[in-house]
């Protein structure tokens, strides 16, 4: 299994995928993935940009995603230099080096257009995704307000952060 980018006809696998991790209400504030036409305007201008937006399959199933939106796609004041990175990977397929194959691709990825660093939010006690993004010289930023999780915990989300440049 290798990562390939992300094409217009994986929409219902990636919101399939979304939808499942967020369920789990574990690692994500959302209880549910945004609305299949926000994920369809997403995906179009990863694909007219040329964004960094990968996926993995098992027998014609996503199982596996990772992307890293311009900073200034979201919020247009931000710098288009700075990567966002969102990663989901289907709970029977954690701790099977896809998170390493998604992150090698996309981190290449993201040298080649230019950026200059990638950020991510994580959950303090996401524990095997902070060990994952420390391997690869992600270092912590700031801690976030702590909030309550859609599974009914308390947890505190902190930034952090790998310099390309």
């Amino acid at each position: 299994m290798q990562p390939r980018r992300i094409r217009l006809g994986d929409l219902d696998g990636f919101h399939a995928l979304f939808n499942e991790v967020a369920a789990e209400g574990l690692f994500s504030t959302r209880p549910c993935a945004p609305p299949k036409a926000v994920i369809a305007r997403a995906l179009e201008k990863a694909e007219q940009n040329g964004w960094a937006v990968y996926v993995i399959e098992h027998d014609g199933r996503i199982i596996a995603t990772a992307e890293a939106y311009p900073d200034s796609y979201c919020r247009p004041e931000s710098d288009p230099r700075v990567g966002i990175l969102g990663m989901q990977v289907q709970a029977r397929w954690r701790r099977q080096g896809l998170g390493r194959l998604l992150l090698n691709t996309l981190i290449e990825h993201c040298r080649q257009q230019g950026m200059e660093r990638i950020e991510l939010q994580v959950f303090k006690s996401n524990h095997s995704a902070l060990a994952l993004y420390e391997r690869y010289g992600f270092a912590w930023v700031a801690d976030l307000p702590p909030c309550q999780m859609p599974a009914g915990h308390r947890d505190q989300a902190q930034r952090m952060r790998l310099v390309l440049a």
